[in-house]
């Protein structure tokens, strides 16, 4: 591929259509400063997809335009056609001969065409991806951007090398991969937002509609039993209240006779009770008489026995006293002994301690000299004596190997003739099987070929159908976005308008508490709707207004007035609908009103109310006109002389007299809640069975991409299959090519080996090493010598240390025990000291005791204490008598009171009996009758049968026991159950439906998530093997180029890091004779010959179809610029060059020269410059 031609027209300095023709090989374009050189460069640059004007030295993109000059007007547009020759299908799946166009116009539209066709620009940028070509490649480069490979950073110059790498179109497409990841998780946390909202909704659904079957079941079988009941017990009550009626009647007939019986006894009775009262207040007198004579003996009683039991204690406590203080004397007496002897014991103990401290010094310091181990140093002899052995078998061993190393080469050598024979014959079987392989192969591949068009064929309709699929999932999604949004204003809005927030405080105060308040119909805005484009006008119609509330009389406003007095909330305006009047226009004014451009209706025409409230209403907006626009309103009222109210759409007022009011609000506060909540209620139920539409339509496209899917599979499948076959006979192919070139090579090895395995000098290194053996054997025999010399020294030693050793242990043992023993004797000395102490103290307080006891008995007073118990007990005996008399007196009385109150008691219980009876029967007869009416109520109400028509449906009961506890239990049942939404059942099919559907969306989700990931994955392994592949490539040439572009030195290229996707690179250069040095401290000159090795060598890793230097060689003296002309003209004549230069050499490199001149002051024009006149230029 090379660059074919260039036509401008109108682009910067070149105002007139100008072709320049390229060859092959080296192009110089050559002109003076200004003429327009670079211009050519910049058009190729802008036509291929540039869209920075600043690089290409503009402020904006219409500034390369021409923008015309003293003699010439500017244009309007410009042009840039390039023509590519793709004759080498350099750029797979484009044409032989590429046309690139780009138009620009002053108001910065622009085109682009590809073979004439409309593109956008990213198509341009996909077509020259990773060819080395486009806005941003190495093909272009003008010095600066020489000198801005030295002075980027190393992460910014890494963009060079993955151009050259081709992996920009895997970075672009991970780009687009993980915006299409990001766009996948967006969606599925949607899904998982209204995943979550339905799951929350199935389980209460699904308890609801489960608990809603059981209760029909349950229901139906109730009401069939309680049917069978209520005939039952209605036919059973009848019969029970007739026999009730017969019972009542002869138990009031019984109550007659008792009162007579009751009156007799109840006389009697009283008498016997007046005198059992007197007996028994005698009895209590003599009682208390008694008790307290009986307290009076057991004072006494109890003294005498105290002064007997206090002398006989007292004389006791004297007598142990005595006895306690004797023993504490003596054993004050033997401790003081114990403690004298304790002292010296301790003092002896001492001195032992030190003299076995002395003796133990004494052994150690004896010890101490015998220290050294005769056994370490023979153990170390051993271990010397052991690595010698194996240094010995190692030797042996090599020598071994070598004597059948020696014997093995004389064998070969006979038996290589003899397999060069069998090597020819090998050959030509070898080489009929590569034949037969390769043929086979070719086979494969013409399968695999054909399979992949079919299966390329239905990717094709796979992508097509998923593109589609996602395009009805974004919608999908979007109208649950909108859904949820619109949800979440309306939960706004109902919670606006329940809790009045958007009133003045007096009326937001007055309507949450209007159950109190009574007579609260509500706010005039809480009462009215209407279509949303009048909003605006109606508010300013309303005006303040909207926020009077309306009540239901002038008693509710006066109410009101008061609730808002007593607690301070403010103001407000009621209108009773007991009061107010509406109000009309006149005729006249209403004809001018209908017949005015405009006019869309009375305010109160265009809005919805209550019939109840049209006084309101026809009060408020009666007599105010709604405009279109302010100009007709004008109009109007100009007809009307400015005597009716007039609004607009857009808030402008005309008021009565004609002043105007207008404008906009700064505040979006509105008082209509309702309207707009209404509209919202109605856009939700439209978006919703859209949604459910939308579902239906992508599960459908969902199912056709499925099967199409599995048609690919089908195709993948056969595509594997042959593409395994065609592997499977490639790698036969390979395995036959390879062998037969492992004979041909081994069959020449053979040949150039065959006498020379005969000339290897192995008898010499066989002696060196029977030498080195002889060594080995003399240096084991002097280890033994010295190892047997120190064993018969070492007893001696051993057994002085032995007998030292076995001293000072005892001696050891003996000095701790006499340490303990000492440590015990002082505790057992503090404890004897402590004793004594406390002997002391106890002598001291029985001395003390015994002082403190006198003789205090009190016997004297014995006597008389035993005279007044005498005279006590005689009284108390007389009491005795009296009380027993009074007892059987009562005794006597009580027996006949209880006779007559048996007889009393026997007669009441008859009468409670009958009474009993009686109430029973009423209640009893109440109740029936109450339940006769319920039962027929419930027969009417719960079935609307009449009783002949119950008993014909009804069935019989056997059991009534058991009917009435299968119903009882059937209640409990439904009891049970709680709360019945019958409605659910209908619901959570509809919501189950929609959360399987949604699932199976997340799933699709989740694994395009997963697909995408290991797409990403898959395409940074790509980037970090060919960006490696390629780093590697252009560090070898740039090694190379460096050398022969200085002439010497030398250069490398470094990664900043090990990550591949993010390292940078570094460059080190050493020109010749320097040392290694900062890219910053090298001239310009070496900065721009280093980047024109590195650019060299980029090009000669990657294929590039044609490269355009613009003056590149500016910094570089005439030597160096004749071996960059060198260095051009070393590349294959199948290569294009464009240089823009101004220096001779590059010029002399040159196979053909494009001249740029400005013959027109500011218009640039190509000439041509024959190749002998080129020494002329300078």
């Amino acid at each position: 591929m090379f660059l074919k031609e260039i036509e401008m027209q109108g682009f910067k300095s070149f105002a007139d259509k100008t072709k320049v023709e390229f060859d092959r090989g080296v192009t110089a374009v050559v002109g003076p400063n200004g003429s327009g050189k670079s211009n050519i460069t910049e058009s190729l640059r802008w036509a291929l997809g540039e869209s920075s004007a600043k690089s290409l030295r503009g402020g904006k993109m219409p500034d390369v335009i021409f923008a015309g000059t003293e003699n010439r007007k500017p244009l309007n547009y410009a042009q840039v056609t390039v023509i590519l020759d793709n004759s080498d299908a350099f750029i797979k799946d484009a044409q032989e001969e590429i046309r690139i166009e780009r138009h620009i116009y002053r108001n910065g539209d622009s085109d682009y065409l590809i073979d004439g066709k409309k593109v956008r620009l990213r198509d341009i940028h996909d077509l020259f991806m990773d060819t080395g070509l486009g806005r941003d490649s190495f093909s272009i480069i003008s010095q600066g951007r020489v000198e801005e490979i030295f002075n980027s950073k190393p992460e910014e110059r890494r963009s060079i090398f993955e151009e050259a790498a081709g992996v920009l179109k895997y970075k672009t497409r991970k780009k687009e991969t993980q915006s299409k990841l990001t766009q996948t998780q967006d969606n599925l946390d949607r899904l998982d937002d209204i995943i979550y909202e339905l799951e929350t909704q199935i389980k209460p659904l699904e308890r609801q509609a489960k608990t809603a079957k059981e209760f029909l079941v349950l229901e139906t079988e109730r009401k069939e039993k309680q049917l069978d009941l209520l005939v039952y017990q209605i036919l059973h009550h009848k019969e029970a209240l007739v026999k009730n009626q017969a019972e009542f009647e002869k138990v009031k007939q019984n109550l007659a006779a008792y009162y007579q019986e009751r009156d007799l006894l109840e006389t009697k009775n009283q008498t016997l009770k007046e005198k059992r009262h007197q007996l028994s207040r005698q009895m209590d007198q003599k009682q208390a008489n008694l008790l307290e004579m009986t307290r009076l003996i057991s004072d006494y009683e109890r003294q005498i026995e105290r002064i007997h039991l206090e002398v006989s204690q007292k004389t006791e406590k004297k007598q142990s006293t005595q006895k306690s203080l004797e023993q504490l004397s003596e054993q004050k007496a033997s401790l003081k002994t114990e403690l004298a002897q304790k002292e010296v014991d301790l003092e002896q103990l001492e001195e032992d301690l030190k003299q076995k401290n002395q003796e133990i010094k004494n052994v150690e310091t004896e010890l101490s000299r015998f220290a050294t181990d005769p056994d370490h140093i023979i153990e170390s002899l051993r271990e010397d004596f052991v690595r010698l052995m194996q240094k010995e078998a190692d030797t042996s061993n090599q020598l071994a190997v070598l004597k059948a190393e020696i014997d093995s080469r004389k064998q070969e050598s006979e038996s290589k003739t003899a397999e060069i024979r069998q090597l020819q014959a090998d050959l030509e079987k070898a080489k009929d099987r590569e034949q037969r392989e390769s043929a086979n192969f070719e086979t494969a591949k013409t399968k695999v070929q054909e399979l992949l068009k079919d299966y390329q064929k239905t990717a094709q309709l796979v992508q097509n159908l998923e593109a589609t699929y996602a395009e009805q999932q974004e919608a999908m999604f979007q109208l649950l976005d909108d859904v949820k949004d619109k949800k979440a204003r309306q939960s706004s809005l109902k919670s606006i308008l329940k809790s009045h927030s958007n009133f003045y405080a007096g009326v937001r105060s007055v309507l949450q508490q209007a159950d109190k308040i009574k007579g609260i119909v509500g706010a005039v805005s809480e009462h009215l709707t209407f279509d949303k484009k009048y909003q605006t006008a109606l508010e300013i119609a309303l005006g303040a207004s909207s926020q009077n509330i309306i009540v239901e009389d002038e008693a509710a406003a006066k109410r009101s007035i008061d609730f808002l007095k007593k607690n301070r909330q403010g103001r407000a305006t009621f209108l009773p609908l007991t009061t107010i009047k509406p109000r009309r226009l006149s005729e006249s004014n209403q004809s001018l009103l209908t017949s005015s451009q405009g006019f869309l209706g009375l305010a109160r025409d265009l809005v919805s109310f209550e019939p109840r409230l049209q006084t309101i209403f026809g009060n408020l907006l009666g007599v105010t006109a709604i405009f279109d626009t302010v100009g007709h309103a004008n109009q109007a009222a100009r007809q009307l002389r400015y005597q009716v109210r007039l609004v607009t759409l857009d808030g402008t007022e005309i008021r009565l007299g004609g002043s105007f009011s207008g404008g906009t609000s700064r505040q979006n506060n509105t008082t209509f809640i309702k309207p707009e909540l209404d509209h919202l209620t109605q856009e939700l139920a439209l978006l919703e069975e859209k949604q459910v539409e939308q579902e239906r339509t992508v599960e459908k496209t969902k199912q056709d991409l499925e099967v199409k899917k599995v048609d690919l599979l089908e195709l993948r499948e056969k595509g594997n299959q042959a593409r395994l076959a065609e592997q499977k006979a490639e790698m036969e192919y390979q395995q036959s090519e390879s062998h037969l070139q492992e004979l041909v090579l081994l069959y020449t090895q053979l040949k150039q080996t065959n006498q020379a395995d005969l000339n290897r000098d192995l008898e010499k290194d066989q002696a060196l090493l029977q030498e080195k053996l002889y060594k080995i054997a003399d240096d084991k025999e002097k280890l033994n010598q010295e190892i047997a010399q120190i064993k018969e020294d070492k007893d001696s030693i051993q057994q002085k240390t032995a007998a030292l050793s076995q001293q000072l242990s005892s001696l050891q043992l003996s000095e701790r025990d006499l340490a303990n023993t000492q440590k015990f004797e002082r505790t057992n000395l503090k404890r004897l000291a402590e004793e004594l102490a406390e002997l002391e103290q106890n002598e001291a307080g029985m001395m003390q005791l015994l002082d403190s006891q006198e003789e205090d008995l009190d016997e004297k007073r014995l006597p008389s204490l035993k005279q007044q118990l005498a005279n006590a007990q005689a009284r108390k005996t007389e009491s005795d008598q009296e009380l027993v008399r009074y007892r059987f007196e009562l005794e006597d009385c009580e027996a006949q009171l209880e006779e007559v109150e048996t007889n009393l008691l026997k007669t009441n219980q008859k009468n409670e009996e009958f009474i009993r009876q009686q109430t029973q029967l009423e209640a009893k007869r109440d109740h029936v009758s109450n339940q006769l009416r319920r039962f027929a109520n419930n027969l009417a109400e719960d079935y609307q049968l009449s009783l002949d028509d119950a008993k014909q449906e009804a069935g019989p009961i056997e059991n009534l026991e058991a009917a009435q506890a299968h119903l009882s239990q059937l209640e409990k049942q439904i009891k049970g159950l709680g709360p019945v939404n019958l409605d659910a059942i209908g619901q959570y099919d509809e919501v189950s439906e929609r959360l399987h559907f949604l699932n199976s969306q997340k799933d699709d989700l989740v694994h395009a998530k997963e697909l995408l990931l290991n797409t990403i994955h898959d395409m940074d392994d790509e980037v970090k093997a060919r960006f490696k592949t390629t780093f590697e490539a252009i560090r070898d040439s740039f090694k190379t180029t460096f050398t022969q572009m200085f002439g010497g030195g030398s250069a490398d290229l470094l990664l900043t890091e090990g990550d591949l996707l993010m390292t940078g690179v570094e460059i080190s250069v050493q020109p010749p004779g320097k040392k290694i040095q900062s890219l910053n401290l090298m001239s310009g000159g070496e900065k721009a010959l280093s980047a024109l090795a590195l650019l060299f060598a980029i090009i000669r890793v990657k294929t590039i179809p044609f490269v355009i230097l613009d003056e590149v060689e500016a910094a570089l003296d005439e030597a160096n610029v004749k071996r960059f002309g060198d260095y051009l003209n070393r590349f294959d004549k199948s290569s294009q060059f464009i240089v823009v230069t101004h220096r001779k050499g590059t010029m002399s490199a040159a196979d053909s020269i494009y001249g740029v001149t400005m013959q027109e002051s500011g218009v640039s024009k190509i000439i041509s410059v024959k190749l002998k006149e080129v020494e002329k230029i300078s």
